[in-house]
């Protein structure tokens, strides 16, 4: 037995070897529970250093994107992630009440590089990078936010991505749950976008122009410059759907027109928009007008094809970034699963020679006590079916007694409200039915042949009344009351009322 008792405790030993880190193990040989404050300094100055450094990346990533090289800043905003993605893993995030003030504004910062980073392949109409660095965004939101106007934004950047995709379903998904974080509120400049998309959703799936365009233009009640030009464009192609070319130019061309005047970058909304007018005026046979517009998509269309060696190298970058990324956490994630093995098959022969043990020991004592426990059994057995029956006994007979109790008080006010003479029958049945609900409808169902009269005969018989009694309740004769009750005896017994008591 002691020595059985050695192995389990060596055994046990060597499973927490194996599961431990090698790098905390070392750690743990070197208590630094109070580091100096020349450490703590050096620390501090590490972490400011550090910080510093992805700001600055982040920082020129943002005035190139003012300067449209798009193609630099996501490289700055590449370098900056790099340097915090090190410190800081989306899976393994701190919580709130353990950031200190340097994770907080490094965590800020990590949010603000995704953001910017999706906000340039959005620019680049990458819908896939964008989607991926939004949601990377949105996951920092979750746990840390409390604006959920911050956190509704990010929504509505994503349900736009899957917007331009097409994926219409998981567009209407994000947008809706962008409109409840802004609370439905009409004056944010957001809700506004996220609910005039909706509505063309809308549109696109049940073809309800009167409704979509009604809706539209109440959002547009609400709009400012920002996105007045965003809802005018999605009414005119709703209006140009439904072939109302009059009122689709309308709205068009002041989208239009305000999209040249806007400072903003918006060159694929100038560019649909610019389109949508191309087909209007090509089936108007407004040719001059068509042409004005297939020149400024032609113009557009060269800017793109320059821009396409761009659009190549954000593609790459991108891949570049994920395949080290996903190589890294592929070698973290095997390390995990080879220490995670071993720990697991230690803690299994642990646990079988434990269980083996426990067995033994069980078996041994089972076999001591197996007579006395049958035997025990047995008599709690004896006890319960006596108790039982002893308990069906006395609820039969209070059931009972219940049941001739709730007989004699009804036939006693039965008899009282014949004894005061007047019209008693629907008095009598009424008391009937307060006495024993659903039982008068069960005879209906039960003999559906009988009249109205014999089953009211069959209730004063069940409360028996006499013969006499029970012609001057039904305003008979004494000898029709008779004729009925031998029909009756014939036709449903001597007592279906009891019957249907149970």
């Amino acid at each position: 037995m002691k020595r059985l008792l050695y192995l389990l405790f060596l055994l046990f030993g060597m499973a927490l070897m194996i599961g431990c880190d090698p790098v905390e193990t070392r750690r743990a040989t070197y208590p630094q529970d109070t580091p100096s404050a020349e450490e703590a300094a050096i620390d501090s100055l590490r972490a400011d250093s550090l910080f510093n450094v992805a700001q600055s990346f982040y920082q020129n990533g943002l005035d190139n994107y003012g300067l449209d090289s798009s193609l630099f800043a996501c490289k700055e905003c590449y370098h900056a992630l790099s340097i915090l993605e090190d410190l800081y893993s989306l899976d393994s995030l701190p919580e709130t009440e353990q950031l200190t003030p340097m994770d907080k504004k490094m965590i800020s910062l990590l949010s603000k590089t995704y953001r910017q980073i999706g906000s340039l392949y959005s620019i680049a109409v990458l819908p896939e990078q964008t989607s991926y660095f939004y949601n990377q965004d949105l996951i920092i939101k979750k746990k840390y936010s409390k604006s959920p106007k911050s956190f509704g934004s990010t929504l509505f950047l994503i349900g736009y991505e899957f917007d331009v995709c097409d994926r219409l379903d998981s567009a209407s998904y994000y947008y809706d749950s962008a409109m409840v974080c802004f609370n439905w509120d009409t004056a944010d400049f957001i809700f506004r976008l996220a609910s005039s998309r909706r509505i063309l959703i809308d549109y696109k799936t049940h073809r309800d122009a009167f409704s979509a365009i009604r809706n539209q233009k109440i959002i547009l009640q609400h709009c400012e410059s920002l996105d007045y030009k965003d809802v005018e464009m999605n009414i005119g192609y709703i209006y140009k759907e439904e072939k109302q070319y009059d009122s689709a130019v309308k709205y068009l061309q002041q989208a239009f027109d305000g999209l040249l005047r806007s400072s903003e970058k918006n060159e694929e909304a100038k560019q649909q928009t610019a389109q949508y007018l191309y087909e209007v005026y090509e089936i108007m046979g407004d040719t001059e007008k068509m042409n004005e517009y297939a020149n400024y998509l032609a113009q557009s269309l060269s800017v793109t094809v320059t821009n396409s060696p761009t659009t190549k190298e954000l593609t790459e970058l991108f891949n570049n970034y994920i395949q080290k990324k996903q190589g890294a956490d592929t070698l973290l994630q095997k390390r995990q699963t080879q220490r995670k093995n071993l720990l697991i098959g230690a803690i299994i022969l642990l646990v079988f020679l434990a269980l083996g043990w426990v067995l033994w020991v069980t078996h041994k004592r089972h076999k001591q006590t197996e007579a006395d426990l049958r035997e025990e059994h047995q008599q709690q057995q004896e006890a319960f079916d006596q108790q039982r029956e002893t308990f069906n006994q006395q609820l039969s007979e209070a059931q009972t007694a219940l049941k001739q109790k709730t007989f004699e008080d009804l036939k006693k006010q039965a008899q009282l409200l014949y004894d005061k003479g007047g019209h008693p029958r629907q008095s009598i049945l009424d008391a009937f039915n307060k006495a024993y609900p659903d039982v008068y409808e069960k005879l209906k169902a039960t003999y559906p042949d009988l009249t109205e009269q014999e089953r009211d005969l069959l209730v004063l018989n069940f409360l028996q009344f006499r013969i006499k009694e029970e012609a001057e309740i039904l305003d008979l004769s004494e000898n029709t009351v008779m004729k009925y009750r031998s029909h009756l005896n014939k036709k449903v017994g001597k007592s279906p009322v009891f019957d249907l008591l149970g």
